[in-house]
């Protein structure tokens, strides 16, 4: 016999939070910031590049961030380690209004690296895996989205807010909307799993628990669950594997900001330019929840394969479009899946080749390759066009990173087989994870 299900389950709440707080989070922080770069350098009369620079900073950040990330969230009160981050990240945003010199913007770039560590991609996928026994995917598909949608919607707004009001002070609005957005579900909402509030998994049934299996979902550094241990992971080439590809799949973040001056070079307006972007953001939006559902139906290391090939698609789409628009803006869609490489499928395969047992703290390890290699992406781009006069040779590279990245991917699964594995308990046993 089944468990009885609730007609309403917590875990719907957990993902409706999730969403607002990648919106509020991810999408209104950084996928909304662009808007105010050309109203600034304006106003005060300095280089994007120079203003730009705090997005560096922020991959730099998160490098000295993520070692701690995933152990904070599961061992202290989640709650309180959430709310205190997004707040530092909100003071930060409202702190921009005050601001005259480029080297105040990368401070909060800091800030956002350091504090935003513990909002923008990590929390999701441990609250979503703890919360979602099944339809897993695509419940982190959903709520990663939302950081496209609230880019989308956002944008916008604080546009509206800076000619209205001017920068100053739509970066004081910005922020209060952050806060409004986020807090009250960090605050008063999350749970870091269904036990703490006597309930199991979303999709949990009686079989799970005869077949020793109702904890694996539930992520927080737990020895009695079955995974890696991390003192083990942490030499393995799996591992290894998923540090390059995190910082791999950064770095194409790095061409986003260069699409609108792209546009431009081939003999495009300004607002094609930025439209460019829009289509960016749509694909990230449709291509995160395709992804999600693929992922419980065809399994992870697939879909990534599939994710790859569109984004190397994209990449080729930029190289021959020429004036054609159609391919321009079809190319820019499928670059889209890049973001859903990043904040939905690594967290899965993380999972699935280390298992639950030290799930957090594996994942947060292996994101630290984004920073790594990820704040290089906008450097090297712009680097390659100043010497060459074109975009054609950086795309050129964005396909052969993609293939890269399929290598370390098929590297990583070839060699799951070598992991030592931890059952429900402390013996290790070597075996592969299914």
């Amino acid at each position: 016999m089944t468990a009885a299900r609730p007609r309403f389950h917590y875990a719907w709440l957990i993902l409706i939070g999730c969403c607002f707080m990648q919106a509020g989070g991810l999408g209104a922080v950084l996928d909304a910031a662009g808007v105010f770069f050309v109203p600034v350098c304006e106003d005060l009369g300095f280089s994007r590049s120079e203003l730009s620079m705090y997005l560096t900073f922020y991959f730099i950040a998160t490098v000295f961030a993520m070692p701690v990330v995933g152990k904070w969230i599961t061992k202290y009160n989640v709650n309180r380690v959430l709310s205190v981050s997004f707040a530092l990240v909100v003071a930060a945003v409202a702190a921009m209004g005050l601001y005259s010199e480029p080297w105040q913007w990368w401070i909060s770039g800091i800030v956002f690296g350091l504090a935003g560590s513990f909002i923008f991609v990590v929390p999701t996928p441990i609250l979503i895996g703890n919360w979602f026994q099944s339809h897993k995917g695509l419940a982190l598909g959903v709520a990663m989205s939302f950081s496209g949608i609230g880019g989308a919607v956002l944008g916008p707004v604080f546009t509206l807010l800076i000619q209205g009001l001017g920068w100053r002070e739509a970066y004081f609005v910005a922020a209060v909307v952050m806060a409004l957005l986020v807090l009250p579900w960090t605050l008063f909402v999350f749970k870091l799993r269904p036990e703490d509030v006597g309930m199991k998994p979303y999709g949990w049934t009686g079989q799970d628990e005869r077949d020793g299996r109702a904890g694996r979902q539930r992520a927080g550094g737990h020895p009695g669950l079955p995974g890696v241990p991390l003192a083990k992971a942490l030499k393995t080439v799996p591992f290894v594997c998923m540090f390059l590809f995190s910082g791999l799949i950064a770095y194409f973040a790095g061409f986003n900001s260069h699409l609108p001056g792209y546009a431009q070079s081939i003999g495009f307006s300004a607002l094609v330019g930025s439209s460019l972007l829009t289509a960016v953001m749509v694909g990230n939006v449709v291509e995160k929840l395709l992804v999600g559902w693929l992922n419980d139906r065809v399994g992870v290391q697939f879909t990534v394969n599939i994710q790859l090939a569109m984004v190397a698609l994209g990449f080729a789409g930029f190289m021959f479009a020429g004036d054609n628009l159609v391919l321009l803006y079809a190319s820019a869609f499928l670059f889209g899946a890049q973001n859903s490489l990043v904040s939905v499928s690594t967290p899965l395969l993380v999972r699935q080749l280390f298992g639950e047992r030290d799930f957090p703290a594996i994942f947060t390890y292996a994101r630290i390759g984004t920073g790594v290699i990820g704040c290089l992406g906008p450097v090297t781009v712009a680097a390659i066009f100043d010497a060459t006069g074109s975009f054609v040779p950086a795309f050129a590279l964005g396909i052969g990173i993609t293939a890269l990245g399929f290598a370390t991917v098929r590297l990583a699964y070839a060699r799951r087989g070598k992991l030592a594995w931890a059952e429900a308990g402390d013996a290790l046993d070597t075996q592969a994870s299914n």
